[in-house]
């Protein structure tokens, strides 16, 4: 559990790059990839992580997002313009992780999660599984500083 005193510092470097107050920043209740999450307003949320948790935090992510990565490799391999969260709409929250079980255990029994999240992080992936608005990592007072919404 990160001590009160990392929580401000996060919280500091977020203002900072959003350029408000830091009272501008409010904390999430619960955790994300087992990180707290950053709000500033109703409408944007932000992990800020150090170099060490954003891998650690991509790692978590990846298991979790199989099915996602799947569906993205697969439109993107054939060229089909789909996104893979237009399948939330239709398809239940239960059976989703039912289905991202099932891919992981796929992946498991040929070349292992762990090989998987580690060439994807080699190619450069991280921002790409932890910023779910935009994609992209920022640096600012330290901590790397991923868009989720």
């Amino acid at each position: 559990m990160p001590c009160e005193r990392d929580l401000e510092n996060k919280k500091k470097a977020l203002a900072d790059y959003l350029r408000v107050s830091p009272d501008k920043i409010t904390e999430s209740k619960g955790t994300l990839y087992s990180f707290k999450a950053f709000y500033h307003g109703p409408n944007r949320a932000y992990l800020v992580l150090t170099e060490i948790e954003a891998n650690v935090a991509a790692r978590r992510a990846i298991k979790s997002r199989m099915w996602l990565i799947s569906l993205e490799a697969i439109f993107s391999y054939f060229d089909i313009d789909s996104y893979p969260t237009d399948a939330l709409n239709s398809i239940s929250h239960e059976d989703i992780k039912k289905i991202n079980s099932e891919i992981s255990k796929l992946i498991d029994k040929t070349c292992g999660t762990e090989i998987l999240a580690e060439k994807m992080l080699q190619l450069g992936n991280r921002a790409n599984i932890l910023a779910d608005f935009d994609q992209r990592e920022r640096a600012c007072g330290g901590y790397l500083i991923y868009r989720l919404f």
